[in-house]
């Protein structure tokens, strides 16, 4: 920050920026409050000095300010640190080991190259095609190395589970049920919806999800990892196929 400190006016309004880019669904509309403090921040150095000095001090980091609005991702053990363990009660083990290979397989099916990451063009994703892609590429997160306990070996136990599961059950109504690989893929789109890094293509069918600029540079900036690394891999070979 300047060494001219910020008046009040400034705080909050870099308060209420970061407030809406936590809200997660709000959208910086043409008009809006949201839109006009962005354009603040792209604008005011001074402004975006008092916005990162304060988005640091709550344990944030400003990823980037596309159109979609501030995209902040939290330090590990922050506050505002999302985990695992906030899922529903119900999860066990297996459980999270799912949802952690279908998150990756997603950021891997969506971005399979780092000049992915550099383009803001809107990623649409499917939930039977995410699952098809896990299953085809379970051989190759079974052949990953890694001590036990190391995430690697999660990967490997992960692709395990994620084998034995079968790819649907149904319920009485017709509906899928929890206990099969689609119903793990469909709950974490709607998780991702939640966090503001999806939004449902309504016109396109309930399975089909546009992934925001928010998943984007999240992944973009996140360390990756072996079992990351040879999804994308397995990607990028089937696109070039």
């Amino acid at each position: 920050m300047s060494s001219v400190a910020a008046d009040l006016t400034q705080v909050r309004a870099a308060a209420e920026l970061i407030g809406f880019a936590l809200a997660r669904r709000a959208r910086p509309v043409a008009g809006g409050e949201y839109r006009a403090l962005l354009d603040r921040y792209r604008s005011e150095l001074g402004f975006k000095d008092v916005v990162d000095t304060m988005a640091e001090g709550l344990g944030l980091e400003v990823l980037g300010v596309p159109r979609s609005g501030l995209v902040l991702a939290p330090e590990p053990g922050g506050a505002f640190a999302t985990r695992l363990a906030d899922l529903r009660t119900t999860m066990d083990a297996d459980d999270r080991l799912v949802f952690g290979l279908v998150l990756i397989g997603i950021a891997a099916f969506a971005y399979p190259t780092d000049a992915d990451f550099d383009d803001p063009e809107t990623r649409l994703v499917e939930i039977v095609r995410v699952d098809e892609f896990i299953r085809s590429s379970l051989d190759a997160l079974d052949g990953l190395g890694g001590v036990e306990g190391s995430p690697e070996e999660r990967a490997r136990t992960a692709a395990a589970v994620y084998a034995d599961l079968p790819q649907l059950v149904t319920t009485q109504t017709g509906r899928r049920a929890r206990g099969c690989t689609l119903k793990a893929v469909e709950e974490v789109f709607g998780w991702l919806v939640e966090q503001g890094a999806a939004r449902e293509a309504g016109t396109l069918g309930p399975d089909t999800f546009h992934l925001t600029d928010r998943f984007r540079l999240l992944v973009a900036d996140s360390a990756g990892g072996a079992a990351l690394d040879v999804l994308r891999d397995a990607r990028a070979r089937g696109e070039a196929s």
